[in-house]
């Protein structure tokens, strides 16, 4: 029959797609996790209160003053793996490439990627100076204030929850999520700028008033 094969053609991938969730097994790769958005992975995060996430793996890079200059998805890959397209998306945005990224131990394995060297927190070397152990630490320290970052792009931003369908809409979500945060970010100091000025306005407002010479009026 015509009309049959023509609905089967159109529902083959999603009869397919049932097939696999039917006979995939508890320790198979690339499981299905969801139905309506089967690209979902499951990931690892190692942690008491949460051991599993499922979506996918967003590598975000802030630059020292804490502007968002990078924001790459990805799917489940090793941290350290992603530290090249990551990179290349950063020079690409600011039109050069660091000298210098300090990542956390999730991406050891990886001292370089091109001519930036990556820094992991580490063990500080017998022979370190107390300068070098000093701007290590601070340096880390720094780095460590991306993960409240990472917090408010998830709960304040949507990138905890994503709306979008695909992988593309993986790559849309977690660019517009950065993009929002530095937005916000700028306008809270534009108001800041403003608030300064209106200030200095009213205090030199004052300061001529109290310049002015007085008024004297005279009756008949």
């Amino acid at each position: 029959n015509l009309a049959s094969k023509n609905l089967l053609n159109t529902y083959k991938e999603k009869i397919e797609l049932f097939k696999k969730v039917l006979a995939q097994k508890k320790c198979d790769k690339n499981k299905v996790y969801s139905l309506h958005e089967p690209e979902v992975k499951c990931i690892g995060k190692g942690k008491e209160h949460k051991k599993y996430e499922f979506g996918n793996k967003v590598s975000i890079a802030r630059s020292y003053s804490g502007i968002i200059v990078g924001a790459v998805s990805f799917r489940d890959e090793y941290d350290g793996h992603t530290i090249d397209d990551t990179l290349d998306h950063v020079e690409q945005m600011l039109g050069f490439r660091p000298s210098q990224a300090a990542c956390d131990r999730g991406y050891r394995g990886q001292k370089e990627s091109g001519t930036t060297k990556v820094v992991i927190p580490d063990v500080p070397k017998k022979n370190a100076t107390y300068y070098q152990k000093k701007k290590a630490h601070k340096l880390f320290c720094k780095r460590a204030g991306i993960e409240p970052i990472n917090g408010h792009l998830k709960s304040d931003h949507r990138m905890g929850r994503n709306f979008y369908k695909g992988i593309f809409g993986d790559m849309l979500n977690a660019k517009l999520a950065a993009a929002a945060f530095n937005f916000k970010r700028a306008m809270r100091r534009f108001f800041v700028l403003l608030e300064w000025l209106y200030g200095c306005f009213l205090q030199w407002k004052g300061m001529n008033r109290k310049c002015e010479r007085p008024y004297l009026a005279f009756a008949k």
